[in-house]
């Protein structure tokens, strides 16, 4: 598989607000009642997935699918945003870390874990809901 790249697309804020509002909607599934660790880190990483895309779409840009592709697509989302987002990044990189674990090894995914990558994912999804109002 080749690796992803960004390319030029054209701007959507309707396109941006409907990636939002997936973000959104797959954050709320992730707090259900009675899920395991690794459902709820699955739901996380695609709602900050989705958060991403709302940024990448508002600002004319998409990530390529490839080797690669969702650091990529976290680093140019965040990049988008002001201020400092190294912690956010680091955070976000660890929920996906996790995700991966519950996705491709089946790993124990502790609640403690969980609970971090809801609060990057929340705040992620408040920045790109604050970058689309702009």
């Amino acid at each position: 598989m080749a690796d992803a790249r960004v390319e030029t697309v054209y701007q959507d804020r309707d396109g941006a607000c409907a990636f939002l509002d997936q973000a959104e909607t797959f954050l709320h599934d992730a707090g259900a009642a009675g899920l395991s660790s690794a459902s709820r880190a699955v739901l996380l990483h695609n709602a900050s997935v989705c958060a991403c895309d709302a940024i990448l779409q508002a600002s004319g840009r998409r990530v390529t699918p490839g080797d690669g592709a969702h650091v990529l697509r976290l680093e140019t989302a965040l990049a988008e945003l002001e201020g400092d987002t190294e912690d956010l990044f680091e955070a976000l990189d660890a929920s996906r870390a996790i995700r991966n674990e519950a996705s491709y090894a089946a790993g124990f995914i502790a609640g403690a874990s969980v609970m971090d990558a809801c609060e990057a994912t929340t705040e992620l999804i408040e920045r790109a809901r604050s970058y689309l109002a702009d």
